[in-house]
């Protein structure tokens, strides 16, 4: 049974990957660099300070913001996730540093990386 289950989440994982969009490895993310994430709900706008760390705001008020922790992208909703990645169709999970509190977001359905070194590429 268990083989059969791990097979499923093989066949998921691979059909996912035609329909999921845009995706983001913050790995490559530089500190400093920013990343406009917009979800059904919400604009969020992370500062990057680190590999995975972040400043984060956004455009409403009942939102959490500042220090967090980007743990990456789960797949619909379920609880599997996709470490230090985030892409579209997927929500951003993260945890407020302060709090310790970890959010997952709405479907992402736009991702914008904004490098700190973009204008000295031109």
């Amino acid at each position: 049974m268990e083989s059969s289950g791990a097979q499923d989440i093989v066949a998921f994982l691979q059909a996912a990957e035609k329909w999921v969009g845009d995706e983001l490895d913050l790995g490559k993310v530089q500190v400093d660099d920013r990343v406009l994430v917009r979800t059904q709900n919400t604009n969020y706008l992370l500062r990057m300070t680190g590999p995975h760390t972040a400043q984060l705001v956004t455009d409403r008020p009942d939102r959490p913001g500042g220090a967090v922790r980007v743990e990456g992208c789960a797949f619909g909703r379920s609880h599997m996730i996709k470490p230090h990645h985030l892409f579209c169709g997927g929500s951003m999970e993260f945890k407020v540093a302060e709090s310790q509190q970890t959010y997952t977001t709405s479907p992402i359905e736009a991702l914008e990386w904004i490098s700190r070194d973009r204008t000295k590429d031109r």
